[in-house]
């Protein structure tokens, strides 16, 4: 019985690996980002296209098994901790007032126009157990979040990382991520609440302070201790990799044990081991990450989709709708943001393409939508797809984008 659920649990983790990684090559020659192919993955290996082609291949992914949804937990801490540790705090601090305009709108926006259309859905797509706040605040912090590891990732294959425009997408990104995993650890407790409770909001708000108060100070000096000892220590297993892991881990329980969503202490973790990582570790942190855990917290997330939902007449219009106030909002934030800064009207177009991205952040907050049944298997299918779409069309929109700066050719 063991060997027979190990050997099912290698036959889900290569069929993913193998997919990912091919649908990600693919991407690349395609012109897009590789994490284009791997956000892919679960919808491909999912009912709507290996269940038609290969019914029987597709049944060792979905239902998707139980191990595979263990692995995919610790994917999702990876891609947090990831996303913590490409947060530069002294860049945010350099331009802050740039930053926060920016970042306001880029978040603010997007979050109104959310919250305001989840008012306007039709009760066919709604979890029948939800309320309507829960669902307006899940869909506002889904459609205001914006993927800093994306951005990453697509501004370094154009080679615009060091640029003016390429820094400050990486600040904002990062102000914005951080402003997500806070408004989603509020959000996740007044779902559970089922309403407004201000007393148990308060106590939310003041546990989550004082979590980021411990992470900023005593956090900060734990962590340099570690490090210290890794620089005197022999032993391979000791290592920047092996801090940022561990320090990833325990403050995801930590923050799960206050009563917070283990992904606020996951990112909290990889920002205060991040600014101690060397090059070699920040390279194996993202290897381990990017090649394995990220495709399969994606091919998971995909495989729960149900693209049949979306060839349903009320559906597909919730999903158009959806992806045209995602990408309105997020432009309309953060010209507004820019208007109170030296940026030029080039500059802004670059910032609204880059940070459009949702990616995983946005799946993530789908994910633990679908989790507490705030959102229904439509709306969830609905949330991903857009998450998917906004990243597809990132990095020819931001190619053409870069190339109208007067720096560029």
């Amino acid at each position: 019985m063991v060997a027979d659920s190990a050997v099912a649990l290698l036959a889900a983790v290569t069929g993913v690996l193998v997919a990912a990684h091919l649908l990600g090559v693919l991407a690349g020659r395609l012109g897009f980002a590789p994490v284009v192919g791997e956000l892919v993955t679960g919808l491909v290996l999912g009912p709507a296209v290996l269940g038609v082609a290969a019914p029987g291949v597709a049944a060792h992914f979905v239902p998707v098994p139980d191990s595979l949804v263990v692995l995919s937990a610790l994917g999702l801490v990876f891609l947090v901790v990831l996303a913590g540790s490409e947060v530069d705090a002294a860049a945010v601090r350099r331009d802050a007032a740039t930053t926060a305009a920016l970042a306001l709108g880029a978040f603010g926006v997007p979050f109104l126009a959310g919250f305001a259309l989840a008012w306007a859905l039709p009760a066919a797509v709604l979890a029948e157990s939800a309320g309507r706040l829960a669902l307006a605040l899940f869909l506002g912090t889904a459609l205001s979040v914006s993927a800093l590891p994306v951005a990453v990732r697509v501004l370094a294959s154009l080679d615009a990382l060091d640029t003016r425009v390429g820094q400050q997408t990486l600040t904002v990104a990062a102000v914005v991520d951080a402003a997500g995993w806070v408004a989603l650890a509020v959000v996740a407790d007044i779902a559970l609440a089922g309403r407004v409770d201000a007393g148990r909001l308060g106590r939310t708000v003041v546990v989550l302070a004082a979590f980021v108060l411990v992470a900023a100070t005593a956090g900060v000096r734990v962590v340099d201790a570690l490090f210290r000892a890794t620089s005197t220590s022999r032993s391979p297993a000791l290592t920047g990799f092996s801090v940022v892991t561990l320090v990833g881990f325990v403050a995801a329980l930590a923050a799960a044990a206050a009563g917070l969503e283990a992904v606020l202490g996951a990112f909290a973790g990889g920002v205060v081991a991040g600014r101690r990582l060397d090059d070699d570790a920040r390279r194996v942190l993202q290897v381990v990450t990017l090649a394995f855990f990220g495709p399969l917290f994606f091919a998971t997330a995909g495989l729960r989709v149900d693209l049949g939902g979306l060839l349903t007449p009320t559906v597909a219009g919730v999903a158009v709708a959806t992806f045209a106030v995602a990408v309105a909002s997020k432009a309309l934030g953060v010209a507004l943001g820019a208007a109170f800064t030296d940026l030029s009207r080039a500059e802004t177009v670059c910032l609204a393409v880059s940070l459009n991205a949702r990616g995983a952040m946005e799946i993530v907050v789908a994910t633990l939508g679908l989790t507490l049944g705030v959102l229904s298997p439509a709306l969830y299918a609905v949330v991903v797809t857009v998450a998917i779409a906004t990243t597809v069309l990132t990095p020819p929109l931001l190619r053409r984008a870069l190339a109208r700066l007067p720096d560029n050719p």
